[in-house]
């Protein structure tokens, strides 16, 4: 079956999902481009969006065989020969979709919670729209409205408490929930949404997925709490490693980062397994050894290899040939990043507009944050030229 809509263009998650957005509004999933349109989540049922006209439009496409452009990202990387979102969702979610079709109606098992943007990291490949440090400091370069918006509408589930009641009658029938942000475990609404579950019987049939910095260790009780699940997942983002983690992921510090990594494993319990998900942008394309030798050591569950797309100056398609050719020569024996090759060759991308976008993003940040990309990356910058 899951073969079948592979190869058939099917996403499964305009009828068995929503996202709900770190702005209040609703999609279909994390990398579909736009929202459902006049919606927040705090205002209209999940149910109802799940149902509305946009979101039926969107299946009616999936249906007809059509491509929808919203979910552009998807086809790029199954273009390049690399598992989508897309892919993944329906293995992951095979034992749901036995009965499913395209013709089956809307039922909403897979919850994406995105309750804000409330972080305390301001990551290269990050930006005002997820995170609430990243806002600050834009609005601090000067006057920046969009900036302004994001912090703004990313703080809507503490205006908006009501959310976290008035969504209990969609989780009954839920069997996964994402938690990312924003950082998950700054966000303790979430935990309302948790206890809800374990309290009227849902949470054995419910898969929990947290996407996590690594700089904070939840309470002690939430371990406890997390025993009632069915399965709970903790991927923490690991982009690189020594000084150059630190670079990129400013200012959470890796030492700390590892200590906490130990700390999440004394506290395992039975249903919990531990996830590293590195995402391959232009900082870390040189990186790449370091980091399978480092997943190594830890031993993950499993390791997940993302994709860039968001600032697009950070994607690796816009890497110059010269990068590429080095890239491809070093790391093509490495299998788990083998997709990833494939994604950044699969076109080219450098223009120099791109080089301009790129070069005084980097800088406006280092020179805020007192930083150095030439001393941190000296091979990179060689071609990059960020600093002469």
């Amino acid at each position: 079956m899951v073969d079948k809509y592979i190869k058939s263009n099917i996403c499964p998650l305009p009828w068995t999902g929503l996202e709900v957005g770190v702005n209040g509004g609703a999609a279909p999933c994390c990398l579909y481009k736009g929202q459902v349109p006049n919606v927040k989540v705090y205002e209209t049922d999940l149910k109802e969006i799940q149902k509305s006209q946009y979101m039926e439009d969107l299946r009616t496409k999936f249906r007809n065989g059509e491509k929808p452009a919203g979910c552009d990202r998807c086809w790029a990387e199954e273009s390049a020969g690399k598992d989508s979102k897309r892919i993944n969702t329906l293995y992951k979610m095979k034992n749901s979709l036995k009965n499913w079709t395209p013709n089956s109606e809307p039922e909403l098992k897979f919850i994406d919670f995105k309750l804000g943007n409330v972080c305390n990291l301001k990551c290269r490949i990050c930006g005002s729209w997820s995170s609430s440090k990243w806002a600050q400091e834009e609005m601090d370069y000067g006057e920046n409205p969009v900036a302004k918006k994001n912090l703004k509408e990313g703080g809507w589930p503490k205006r908006q408490p009501q959310f976290f009641d008035d969504i209990k009658d969609c989780l009954k029938d839920a069997e996964y929930f994402e938690f990312t942000g924003g950082e998950p475990f700054m966000i303790k609404n979430h935990f309302k949404i948790l206890m809800h579950c374990v309290e009227k019987g849902y949470a054995k049939n419910i898969d929990i997925h947290y996407n996590t910095n690594g700089t904070q260790l939840p309470p002690r009780e939430i371990f406890d709490l997390w025993r009632y699940f069915k399965r709970v997942e903790i991927a923490f983002s690991i982009d690189d490693v020594g000084e150059q983690f630190e670079y990129q992921r400013h200012p959470a510090k890796w030492r700390e980062v590892n200590s906490n990594l130990v700390q999440f494993k004394t506290y395992q319990t039975h249903n919990m397994e531990f996830q590293i998900c590195t995402t391959i942008n232009i900082f870390n394309c040189f990186s790449l050894a370091k980091i399978a030798l480092w997943v190594a050591q830890y031993q993950p569950k499993f390791f997940y290899v993302n994709t860039c797309f968001d600032p697009d100056v950070f994607n690796i398609q816009t890497l110059p040939k010269q990068i590429k050719n080095i890239v491809n020569s070093r790391y093509n024996m490495l299998t788990d990043f083998k997709p990833t090759l494939r994604f950044m060759n699969a076109i080219d991308r450098d223009t120099e507009e791109i080089r301009w976008q790129r070069k005084a993003r980097i800088l406006q940040a280092d020179k805020y944050r007192q930083e150095n990309f030439g001393e941190t990356f000296p091979l990179l910058n060689k071609v990059l030229q960020i600093y002469d």
